[in-house]
């Protein structure tokens, strides 16, 4: 069902529209965090290092899709915001193909580039054959991700978190008992819980597809209505392309730090995966009332209310403010509890590594929440390309500041999250000064578009 975010309580509609969003992400950080504690629990630390090993090489070629996702629905949700429903079918039309496509691509590419990849990045060896099998069974199943992605995106860029929510959730259970069915009962180990996730992601893909071609109308496509069209495709090139190389410099950024992450050895292999796992579900609130806050801000800077839409940032903050200070006393007090669920109670070294970095990052959670709001502001609005530029800076901080943590001054291995602060501040710092001079003032695609037919018109 499709929500008008141009009226009503700015913080109201934000938060209820957000709670979808956050239980479906909860659904899906389960694909990757049940793998993980079935993995733990049936097959140890070595095999739950292997699995970690491989997040930030999936995550590169994830976040080149993932971009354009985003600036597919940017463009749907200032033109939904502008009730212009006829192009919206062929922004609709364009993006789907142009996503698919693209997914395939990279899908081929990340199974070839799997193994130099994870020699590269030093991956431990007695892990090595696990990591690569369990990356290229899931670089298989790309296509599938990206199909229930797209849709999810695009039913939320016109105010339908819920929908997206419900699939995810028969996808997640499906996900859950298949892992127990291959790793416990068949005893597939590692590659048991990726065919798990690509069987489930598929199962989800598959629903969407069904749903929005019968029950979606703006989005159901006849015949004749199927197009590539040039101009939309550039709009979201345009939006997605910085998303893209964000997502993507980032990824790349993450790859270094897992480089420093497996020079500490495989117990700081299988913690630095673990507090991931923990720290991806409590970051996921702030995450997505910052999403919420994109699509809010896309919809009224597309019906020209600026204002309100600037109501909507405060909004958020208060939040992100709430929720991320609260975190910072109740997230090591519940840290252990949570790390023991992994199977780990054995692994001590693995256990004190993890919940250090936990503890740590905990008390700087409002920071990321306050970042995650202000880009995510500039990105509804249009202003992609400095979100880009935001975090390529974040990265270009942090992994030489984590260098020299570890390898100058040789903090050890808290150097890790320490080098994740540094520039979780830095890209605040940035968002802050753009937001207050205004610099994200006429980026939208629909203003631009009216303003070039008046001119026309004159």
């Amino acid at each position: 069902m499709a929500r008008d975010f141009t009226s009503g309580s700015p913080m109201k509609t934000i938060f209820l529209f957000a709670i979808p969003m956050l239980l479906g992400n909860v659904f899906q950080q389960l694909y990757s965090t049940v793998d993980s504690i079935i993995v733990g629990n049936y097959e140890g630390a070595n095999a739950l290092a292997a699995v970690s090993a491989s997040g930030s090489i999936q995550f590169l070629l994830v976040a080149i899709a993932f971009g354009f996702t985003a600036g597919m629905s940017v463009v749907i949700s200032q033109v939904y915001g502008a009730r212009d429903y006829e192009r919206m079918k062929r922004v609709f039309s364009t993006g789907f193909i142009f996503i698919i496509c693209l997914s395939i691509v990279l899908a081929c590419v990340g199974v070839i580039i799997t193994e130099p990849v994870l020699h590269l990045l030093k991956t431990p060896e007695n892990i090595m054959p696990n990591s690569a099998t369990y990356l290229k069974i899931m670089f298989m199943g790309m296509p599938f991700q990206f199909v229930y992605n797209m849709y999810a995106s695009v039913l939320r860029a016109i105010g339908d978190s819920k929908t997206p929510l419900y699939f995810l959730v028969v996808a997640a259970l499906t996900n859950i008992v298949l892992d127990i069915v291959f790793v416990a009962t068949f005893g597939m180990g590692v590659a048991g819980v990726a065919w798990a996730t690509l069987i489930s992601q598929a199962l989800s893909g598959f629903l969407c597809h069904l749903y929005v071609g019968k029950k979606v109308q703006i989005f159901k496509l006849g015949k004749g209505e199927w197009v590539f069209d040039k101009t939309i495709i550039g709009a979201i090139i345009n939006y997605g392309l910085p998303s893209a190389v964000q997502q993507s410099v980032v990824s790349v950024g993450m790859m270094f730090v897992q480089s420093y992450v497996n020079f500490f050895g495989a117990d700081m292999t299988a913690a630095f995966g673990v507090s991931n796992r923990i720290e991806n579900f409590v970051t996921m609130p702030l995450m997505q009332f910052a999403m919420a806050l994109s699509m809010f801000a896309g919809q009224n800077i597309g019906a020209g209310q600026e204002k309100r839409a600037k109501e909507g940032v405060k909004a958020t903050i208060i939040m992100q403010l709430i929720f991320g200070l609260s975190m910072a006393f109740i997230l090591p007090v519940v840290a252990p509890a949570l790390i023991n669920l992994f199977g780990l109670a054995e692994d001590v070294k693995v256990v004190e590594l993890a919940s250090m970095g936990i503890g740590f990052a905990a008390k700087f959670l409002f920071i990321f929440g306050l970042f995650q709001a202000l880009n995510q502001f500039h990105r509804g609005v249009g202003d992609t390309k400095f979100a880009m530029v935001a975090s390529i800076c974040m990265v270009v901080i942090r992994v030489p500041a984590t260098h020299i943590m570890v390898h100058v001054l040789q903090l050890g291995e808290i150097s890790v999250w320490a080098g994740m602060v540094i520039g979780w501040c830095t890209v605040l710092s940035l968002n802050t000064i753009r937001y207050l001079t205004g610099g994200w003032r006429g980026k939208a695609f629909v203003s631009k578009r009216v303003n070039a037919e008046e001119t026309a018109e004159a």
